[in-house]
């Protein structure tokens, strides 16, 4: 019970996480964004494992770790990207289902056998987190209350959004299926070689495109709460793997566009659809049962 716990913490802790990320995007370049990000992260991780002791990390821990912080830097620069051009719900739909299948069909792949209410969980779970990111903003853009060419370039953005969502899917896949395959007794290690990889990619980026720019005063408590957040994402999808299985774990992970959707509707007012609400219900049923096969 205690890995549901911390899958649903490391939900929210993504969730939020892009939230604040994607308010600075806004302004920034999202390669840049994300290199302080994941810098901030690194220093959290850093301050966590010097209080902490007793891992037993090899080499190939810290090599799966760097696999997935070659996805995750992927991940984090297109989704960023896409929340920040929007529509929010397109980006926050599409990278969820494409980024909770990758992992969920690879620990099938692998011989998980989930039981019966792990199951449920796992069937309502993906489509709560499509349903409460999908059913508001892109029913707004194609509102019959836009013009036709308002319609049009609405319906381009979402295609754009989409394009770049399941970049971001696959990118975050590829990370939650990397740290699965690291050893249960490295603790937090593996993300030492996945930040050291994304930073050193992002940097190598970011040099090669010329994009060093100042990024304004304002910016940086959005960016520094979304490396808060993304440090604990990570430790806490970590501490639920050590008791749980990926198939269920990153089911349960990949309902963080609930707490995006929320955030959004608190800080930039957006409305809640009855179907938003429906997948809200959605969400927390599947949760009920996910915690139901873990017990």
């Amino acid at each position: 019970m205690l890995a549901v716990l911390f899958a649903t913490l490391s939900g929210l802790s993504y969730g939020a996480g892009d939230f604040s990320g994607a308010i600075a995007t806004k302004r920034n370049d999202a390669a840049l964004v994300t290199f302080v990000v994941q810098l901030i992260s690194l220093a959290a991780l850093a301050a966590i494992l010097a209080t902490t002791s007793g891992a037993t990390v090899t080499p190939m821990d810290i090599t799966w770790g760097a696999i997935g912080g070659i996805g995750a830097t992927v991940g984090l620069t297109t989704f960023y990207r896409a929340l920040a051009d929007g529509p929010m719900s397109t980006a926050a739909s599409v990278t969820a289902l494409i980024g909770s299948i990758v992992p969920v069909t690879a620990g099938l792949a692998l011989g998980e056998v989930p039981n019966d209410p792990t199951l449920v969980g796992i069937a309502l779970a993906i489509p709560s987190a499509i349903i409460v990111s999908v059913g508001g903003l892109e029913a707004q853009a194609m509102s019959r209350s836009l013009s036709p060419r308002a319609r049009t370039v609405a319906r381009a953005r979402i295609s754009a959004t989409r394009r770049l969502s399941v970049i971001a899917g696959l990118g975050f896949g590829l990370f939650f299926v990397a740290l699965a395959q690291a050893s249960g007794d490295a603790g937090l290690y593996p993300l030492v070689g996945a930040r050291g990889a994304s930073i050193a990619l992002l940097f190598g980026l970011l040099t090669w495109r010329h994009s060093w720019k100042p990024i304004p005063r304002t910016d940086f408590g959005s960016i520094g709460v979304a490396g808060i957040l993304d440090c604990g994402a990570n430790s806490f999808y970590l501490l639920a793997l050590a008791d749980g299985s990926v198939t269920w774990v990153a089911a349960v992970v990949s309902l963080y566009p609930v707490c995006t959707v929320l955030l959004a509707r608190l800080f930039l007012k957006e409305q809640l659809s009855r179907l938003q609400i429906a997948g809200l219900v959605m969400a927390s049923t599947a949760l009920v049962f996910v915690g139901l096969g873990a017990t």
